[in-house]
């Protein structure tokens, strides 16, 4: 156990309706949640850039055509209603530290 104490792991979270969320996979790097959402996400996934952010104010006014999935930097996931925005993925990823 005490390998893995003070390790980051990354959440993948699904966004199902209004602040309900479900942890869908937990995965030893960002790189591969991101790739693991881009596959889940199938057709588009060359449209999708990850967004880095830590409170609801850091969401762009303005989107262009690619579809954003969130990396949660903070870990508050529970205060983002993803489902609002067109540009967003349902999908997020929220780092961990293993305590």
């Amino acid at each position: 156990m005490s390998q893995i104490k003070g390790k980051t792991v990354f959440m993948i979270v699904y966004n199902y309706a209004d602040y309900d969320y479900s942890v869908i996979k937990i995965m030893s790097n960002l790189e591969d949640a991101f790739k693991y959402i881009c596959d889940e996400e199938s057709s588009m996934s060359d449209l999708f850039k990850l967004l880095e952010i830590n409170k609801v104010s850091d969401l762009p006014n303005n989107f262009d055509d690619n579809i954003y999935v969130c990396y949660i930097k903070s870990g508050n996931y529970e205060k983002f209603d993803l489902c609002n925005y067109d540009s967003l993925s349902n999908y997020a990823i929220v780092p961990m530290v293993i305590g």
